[in-house]
């Protein structure tokens, strides 16, 4: 989905609520916004999706702010919430049947797109139960687009190479339980991480702090310090993994704005597994709310 004239007040939001975040210094945050502000008025910006300009306007906030790493402490802190909710959560499905498991593990995946700093402020500062219960809260809801079984079918006899797009710390060790599920049924599965940290996009470090490593996923990381996948800086290794995929599954909202727009020229089993975060996106699934989605690109 590409940049609309509504995108553009968010994109300015987003890297405010950075700044103060990151508590620069007035003449930090001036001269960072002074810089973001003449980006955004040059030439058409409406060509390209959304997070293509939020990943420009961090560039730019790195850069001036002379922070390499962005949010480190919330980025830990997410990392560390996520592992101890995977530990609970390996335990309930233990038991499961197969078919039992995946639907809960994609679940679960979901919901733990809620936690994303930059967007939803959970709060890491809360206990466990109070993240696991927020968390459950957000499963009850249900899925308002639900294409789980179109998945299980193509996954559960194995031998399909699956491509796996992360999106977010803390979600990744969640992530991983699902990863392992499909690693379990016999598929292969390539996972990928971002070249740099931005926001709170996984790297490479990440997921070797939550073990994806050990997950039976093969990881592959990406060019550059982007927010989401970037269709533009894709490298010729990734180019393959897309063409040669028999499923892409890909997290978060930003991957599926970048991948429903390209949809024409990716396999035909796409899945994208998020929670809406602004009403645009929603609107596109006929409501104004925030819903959560496991959605096949090809059927809508």
């Amino acid at each position: 989905m590409l940049t609309r004239i509504e995108c553009i007040p968010c994109i300015l939001d987003d890297l405010v609520e950075a700044t103060k975040i990151l508590n620069l210094t007035e003449p930090i945050t001036k001269r960072i916004l002074d810089e973001a502000l003449r980006y955004l008025s040059e030439g058409s910006k409406f060509k390209y999706v959304p997070t293509y300009h939020i990943t420009k306007v961090h560039r730019i906030l790195k850069r001036l702010s002379g922070i390499d790493i962005p949010f480190q402490n919330l980025r830990c802190s997410c990392n560390r919430v996520g592992i101890e909710l995977a530990s609970n959560l390996s335990g309930q499905v233990d038991k499961f049947s197969d078919l039992e498991r995946f639907i809960k593990l994609v679940k679960w995946s979901i919901a733990g797109n809620l936690l994303d700093f930059r967007t939803v402020g959970a709060g890491y500062g809360l206990d466990i139960s109070a993240i696991e219960n927020m968390l459950n809260e957000n499963i009850k809801k249900g899925l308002y687009v639900d294409h789980t079984m179109m998945l299980y079918d193509l996954i559960k006899d194995g031998e399909m190479r699956v491509f796996y797009i992360l999106d977010n710390v803390g979600e990744i060790a969640l992530d991983r339980l699902l990863i392992g599920e499909l690693v379990k049924l016999g598929n292969a599965v390539t996972a990928s991480v971002r070249g740099g940290p931005i926001t709170s996009d996984v790297t490479l470090e990440d997921a070797n702090l939550i073990g994806l490593n050990l997950s039976g996923a093969s990881i592959v990381v990406e060019d550059s310090d982007t927010l989401g996948f970037s269709w533009e800086d894709r490298t010729r290794e990734i180019g393959k993994l897309l063409e040669d995929a028999d499923i892409i599954i890909a997290k978060g909202q930003a991957n599926f704005c970048v991948l429903s727009e390209h949809k024409d020229d990716l396999p035909l089993h796409v899945f994208s597994l998020f929670t809406t975060k602004c009403e645009f996106i929603s609107n596109i699934f006929g409501t104004k709310n925030k819903i959560n989605l496991a959605v096949k690109l090809s059927e809508f």
